[in-house]
């Protein structure tokens, strides 16, 4: 048994060597250039995600960026479910009677949507910033203004549950689909990044995608202020598709 061992081993090594031997022989002197052989299953290659080496990726900045997308969404979902609810009971029908226009109604609920959207929004990232040390590596301001369009996004959004929604019930099972669909595909759950890269190209379609993309460039990426405004202009360009289409479909009067 010692002996077969023996012999296995030394017709291992001598194979070994002359497979050394031939990668190590130049190419000139084989007459060819070295085509064959074994080689890498892949091809990779290194892409900087941060603004510079002092800055690294950072897990809490992402979690707290996506989960705070979601939560404003959910949120937001909530308070156009809450419309129907009151549309149900008439009070929309009744607020029509004030010396109000319905404009004014409107852009009153999506103004305090968005402040409580920033708020939520301010304090995710305030216990973020105290109880697990992320900074803001970018652009402060860029921060803010990421901040404020997804919070104008998000409320617009709601008013856009309540306006195409016909009932609570209903209206609340299909938002929780879509709103989990897109924090899906934005990389509120997992970073864009390491998607394929068509499904990074599809994902561009929705708005997830740039808030959480606006956040990260903003924290861990230490991105300035000029990574930030691609972001807030197609956020705020989707708040005012979601508030054009809310404001011109919505029901005042129950069904």
């Amino acid at each position: 048994m010692i002996n077969i061992q023996q012999q296995q081993k030394r017709l291992l090594l001598q194979m070994l060597r002359s497979i050394q031997n031939v990668y190590n022989e130049p190419a000139t002197s084989r007459g060819a250039s070295r085509a064959g052989g074994l080689t890498m299953p892949y091809q990779v290659h290194e892409e900087a995600m941060t603004a510079g080496s002092n800055v690294a990726y950072n897990g809490y900045a992402h979690s707290f960026a996506g989960m705070g997308i979601q939560f404003l969404l959910f949120a937001m979902a909530n308070l156009g479910v809450e419309m129907l609810l009151e549309r149900q009971r008439g009070l929309w029908k009744r607020l029509r009677s004030a010396p109000v226009s319905r404009f004014t109604l409107l852009t009153g609920k999506a103004a305090s949507g968005s402040i409580i959207s920033f708020l939520i929004l301010g304090v995710c990232f305030a216990f973020a910033m105290i109880v697990f040390k992320v900074r803001i590596q970018g652009s402060v301001l860029g921060f803010l203004g990421v901040s404020i369009a997804c919070a104008i996004m998000a409320s617009s959004f709601g008013l856009l549950v309540a306006a195409l929604g016909n009932s609570p019930a209903t209206s609340r099972g299909v938002t929780t689909l879509a709103v989990l669909m897109m924090v899906m595909l934005g990389g509120a759950w997992v970073p864009t990044f390491i998607f394929p890269a068509w499904l990074q190209q599809f994902t561009l379609i929705v708005p997830v995608r740039w808030a959480v993309d606006g956040l990260d460039a903003t924290t861990w990426r230490g991105i300035g202020l000029a990574g930030a405004m691609a972001p807030i202009g197609v956020l705020l360009a989707f708040a005012a598709a979601f508030g054009a289409l809310a404001a011109s479909r919505f029901k005042w009067e129950a069904a």
